[in-house]
């Protein structure tokens, strides 16, 4: 009888540390288990907040860019377009000539055009892309150009924007067949800076396909975008 005792004192304890084992075994898969949940919601946290942040990056910097765009739309516009009641409409243009979804801002008054600002590219120049932007009065000739984004050389290419020099005034005034869009250097009617060829002519060119493309346009058959 205490043989039997004995054995069955044993297969307990075998019982009791197998179940310990065992125990031990899912404590530490639990834990492992948990380590990896808690791993996984730290990353998607971390992931989610530089996605938040990215965003909310973009955001601004559009933000800023269209204010800064809706600014120099105001002392673009001719003098007639520059009163309280003008009302302003946004078109997104697409044309080979001046690039895709370029801008083209209509400045109304009692339902009368009084100006157009149109933005417009060129790979024409020496650092790509030069993207320009210009109003234009009424009758579509140019009232006012100036450089809206420029990687132009510092010092050489950079003296045709307005920062630097009065360049771009020899523009103003000119409807598509006024002038021969080309620079003296090659044959056409506006001057050019030395030493900035390339971008005195891309300016040129580019304006002339910008009122290309204004006369061109059909505002009924262009898409709207925001004005701000």
């Amino acid at each position: 009888m205490d043989k039997e005792k004995l054995n069955m004192l044993l297969d307990d304890k075998k019982a009791d540390s197998k179940a310990d084992v065992q125990e031990k075994q899912m404590g530490k898969t639990s834990r492992a288990l948990l380590s990896g949940i808690l791993l996984a919601f730290v990353g998607m946290l971390c992931v989610g907040i530089v996605l938040y942040a990215s965003t909310t990056t973009r955001k601004i910097i559009a933000d800023n860019e269209a204010k800064a765009t809706f600014n120099m739309v105001s002392t673009l516009l001719p003098e007639e377009a520059r009163v309280d009641n003008v009302k302003l409409d946004c078109y997104l243009v697409t044309n080979k000539l001046i690039g895709n979804k370029q801008t083209l801002y209509v400045a109304t008054v009692n339902d009368e055009i009084k100006g157009y600002v149109l933005t417009y590219a060129t790979a024409l120049g020496y650092s790509n892309p030069l993207i320009m932007i210009a109003g234009f009065d009424k009758y579509k000739k140019v009232y006012k150009a100036d450089i809206k984004f420029s990687q132009e050389t510092p010092g050489l290419g950079d003296k045709v924007d307005r920062a630097h020099g009065n360049f771009l005034d020899q523009l103003s005034g000119n409807g598509l067949n006024d002038k021969n869009f080309e620079v003296k250097k090659f044959g056409g009617d506006f001057d050019f800076i030395t030493g900035s060829t390339v971008t005195s002519r891309a300016t040129v060119i580019a304006t002339r396909d910008a009122l290309k493309t204004l006369n061109e346009i059909d505002l009924d058959s262009l898409p709207k975008c925001k004005v701000r």
